[in-house]
């Protein structure tokens, strides 16, 4: 074989040995790069649901209310107080929040609050005062609704043509019918709300009385005066209220 021949074939030789040598190399290349993107993704431990922790799966799937489930990695797991699926707060957000936190204490707490009260009267002790008859205020014994009153005391006085007419028939039935008349006359009266001494004095006397006086029916203060002297008055009129300011609580 003669010299040419043999240089011919010796570069043959080299360049087929360096195309093998390059595609060894890339191919050691992608292999090398490759395991370094597979060691490089991270692996899922298992997927939770996002609103119950407890709900976990080893693959990808729905949670029972079909919401997507959340993988889960091994950093979140190990290195988490809070445990899986919880949220996370940045700690910038937390300071625009203005989240404060202090360790917990036992103490009392001192804490005033404004607000806004009634005093009213007892509803059960409060006695609404209403004439039995039509008529005119002649007389005013309390002026103002605050005063004090005591058990017995003068009200105010009313002329009612009504009182004059029960009265009258009153002293008729005792001077000329039987006794039964005479008591229904006399129950007629105190249904009118006259009292007892001014019944007892008008069969004493004998004498019609134009104005009628009326007394309070227990002690208290005058609750809602609604009337003045000359005012027209009807049983539908509340004149007055009497009400209580002791509880009764010894």
């Amino acid at each position: 074989m003669s010299s040419n021949n043999k240089t011919i074939i010796a570069v043959i030789i080299g360049a087929l040995i360096g195309v093998g040598g390059m595609s060894l190399f890339h191919s050691q290349e992608s292999d090398t790069s490759g395991t370094v993107a597979d060691s490089g993704e991270k692996k899922p431990l298992y997927w939770v649901a996002p609103m119950d922790s407890n709900y976990r799966r080893d693959q990808p799937g729905k949670s029972p209310m079909g919401m997507d489930l959340v993988p889960v990695y091994e950093e979140e797991e190990s290195g988490s107080d809070i445990g899986p699926g919880a949220v996370k707060i940045s700690p910038n957000v937390i300071h625009n929040l203005g989240v404060r936190t202090a360790p917990v204490q036992v103490k009392t707490m001192q804490t005033n609050i404004s607000t806004v009260g009634y005093v009213q009267y007892d509803e059960d002790e409060l006695i609404h005062i209403h004439p039995r008859v039509d008529g005119w205020i002649e007389k005013l014994y309390v002026k103002a609704a605050g005063n004090p009153v005591d058990k017995g005391q003068a009200l105010y006085t009313l002329y009612s043509p009504q009182l004059v007419n029960a009265q009258e028939e009153f002293l008729i039935a005792l001077k000329h019918s039987s006794g039964s008349l005479a008591v229904a006359a006399r129950e007629r009266l105190k249904a009118l709300h006259m009292s007892s001494e001014f019944i007892d004095e008008l069969e004493r006397t004998g004498k019609v009385r134009q104005t009628v006086t009326f007394y309070s029916p227990q002690q208290g203060v005058v609750d809602g005066l609604q009337v003045r002297e000359g005012f027209y008055v009807q049983p539908g009129t509340t004149l007055m209220s009497i009400a209580k300011l002791d509880s009764g609580v010894g």
